[in-house]
């Protein structure tokens, strides 16, 4: 990244929108308003989502001015249409901004991404991506440091709970010395670090825990893969209430299980099978959702998505790929 160049552009007063990908989970909300915070004293900002995103995350400072996309496609149409410049954060492929990536292809105004997944498109003008990071929150505080941004109490709450979300805690093997340094300096901010992981971690619904159970009702444990397989039904979501974000997570549970290396998620919605996937060491789930299932990820996390919606059906198809997958290797 050209940060002169960056330092430059952001030297006049401008219309600036913030984005991320559809649902947005801890790191993508805590990175767009950590950078609303940083910008907003200088330019005009909008932070603009593509839809809703799970209740846990609405105690993030500004919160409250953060626009959903799909709840008023005009007015944030035009809020786009007349930006100057576009932050792309915690999202490489415009698919993944659902029903706004329409708006943000035909947009000519300067665009920066930065993000930490494989792969990025080349849709825009400036990047900040390292795939070695645990977060993107983690490169906006990079982003930050490197333009002489000055942070505060709310910039700092809002990178630690990116951080924090992405890294698992901090137990992911993509932490390094360098997240727990930057954590350090966020942490001279005197940022309530308990009151974020218990907003974060343990504020849940009650559904979410009905959910879960029959999550780990349904669980399979293919031994010789090293591998575990569960599922919700569409009819489950419906008859537990199920809200957005319920269901985050789901997917580690059976990797704490001894001599699990691979962790399999499907859910059930309308429009087809939704699938995560996690793993440990050096089994690489980007590489086998590009390959089987029109997604992509990280090495040890990544998504993907079939059309089908015969659960049945998607789980045979995964076996069945998965034993080849192995006997490739």
């Amino acid at each position: 990244m050209d940060y002169n160049l960056i330092k430059n552009i952001l030297a006049k007063k401008s219309n600036i929108v913030i984005t991320t990908h559809k649902t947005p989970d801890g790191d993508a909300l805590g990175s767009s308003l950590a950078l609303f915070h940083a910008l907003k004293t200088k330019h005009h900002v909008s932070v603009i989502v593509p839809n809703q995103y799970p209740d846990y995350l609405k105690w993030l400072p500004s919160n409250d001015v953060v626009h959903i996309y799909e709840n008023n496609e005009s007015n944030s149409n035009n809020v786009i249409s007349n930006a100057d410049l576009i932050f792309c954060l915690d999202f490489n492929k415009l698919y993944r901004t659902y029903t706004m990536s329409h708006i943000l292809e035909s947009t000519t105004c300067f665009k920066i991404m930065i993000d930490h997944h494989e792969e990025p498109d080349d849709f825009c003008d400036q990047f900040l991506v390292d795939t070695s990071s645990c977060s993107t929150a983690e490169l906006v505080f990079t982003f930050l440091k490197n333009i002489n941004f000055t942070f505060n109490k709310d910039i700092a709450t809002c990178l630690y709970a990116g951080i924090t979300t992405d890294s698992g805690s901090f137990r992911y093997p993509n932490v390094t010395r360098d997240t727990h340094l930057k954590i350090a300096e966020l942490m001279k901010f005197d940022i309530n670090h308990s009151m974020i992981h218990q907003s974060l971690f343990d504020s849940q619904n009650k559904s979410r825990i009905d959910l879960l159970k029959i999550c780990l009702d349904n669980l399979e444990i293919l031994k010789k893969e090293k591998a575990a397989i569960t599922f919700l039904m569409q009819s489950d979501l419906v008859s537990c209430n199920f809200k957005k974000g319920d269901t985050e997570g789901f997917v580690n549970f059976p990797l704490s299980i001894k001599n699990i290396v691979f962790s399999t998620f499907f859910i059930e919605y309308e429009d087809g099978i939704k699938i995560s996937f996690r793993s440990q060491g050096d089994f690489d789930v980007n590489l086998f959702a590009k390959s089987y299932f029109n997604g992509g990820g990280h090495k040890n996390a990544a998504g993907g998505f079939l059309k089908n919606r015969n659960m049945k059906k998607a789980i045979v198809y995964f076996k069945k790929v998965l034993l080849e997958h192995m006997l490739s290797r």
